[in-house]
């Protein structure tokens, strides 16, 4: 994955970087086929019905070019949801937490946060097929401007979350449990 635009500390090391679930990504595909092919039997009551004919020209080549412009269109949303896909990239470091959010094609947004920041994180999995492919959504509550960070479609919400609180965590300075005579 694209790292070489993360300015880390000398310190710091990426830990994960995690992309929506495949799933996410599967039915956004599977929409766009089914409306590749949800066309094809309209175009063909249109070219074979007279009463349609004789009331709008139609022929064949005319039907092509509709359905190939039509296949163009999808081609070319296809590819925005591929590159959001592939561009939207969560980047957990041992001491901060960096969204990378690709709004179209010429926008993107780059935000971050110190984990010891963080007052808040949950984990959300809605649903029988989220469920059992282990995907959900994940909110991290901060303490400044943007106070809510969210990802939707995370796979292993859980995990990634533990990861945080783990790494979180480990940038606290440890107490020394008070002793009887200091109380």
């Amino acid at each position: 994955m694209k790292t070489e635009k993360i300015q880390l500390d000398d310190d710091e090391e990426i830990l994960l970087q995690v992309r929506k679930h495949w799933f996410v990504l599967c039915m956004h595909v599977i929409s766009i086929v089914v409306l590749a092919i949800l066309p094809l039997p309209f175009f063909g009551v249109a070219t074979s019905s007279t009463t349609i004919t004789k009331l709008i020209p139609i022929n064949d080549a005319f039907v092509v070019t509709l359905y190939c412009a039509w296949l163009i269109i999808l081609w070319m949303v296809l590819f925005s949801i591929w590159t959001n896909y592939y561009l939207d990239v969560w980047t957990v470091t041992n001491k901060r937490l960096i969204a990378t959010d690709q709004q179209g094609f010429f926008r993107r947004t780059m935000s971050s946060f110190r984990l010891e920041r963080m007052q808040d994180i949950s984990v959300r999995v809605d649903g029988i097929l989220a469920t059992f492919l282990d995907y959900g959504t994940l909110e991290i509550q901060t303490a400044g401007e943007e106070n809510l960070f969210k990802v939707t479609g995370i796979p292993c919400p859980a995990d990634i979350k533990a990861l945080i609180v783990n790494s979180s965590d480990n940038l606290m300075p440890h107490r020394s449990p008070q002793t009887q005579s200091e109380v």
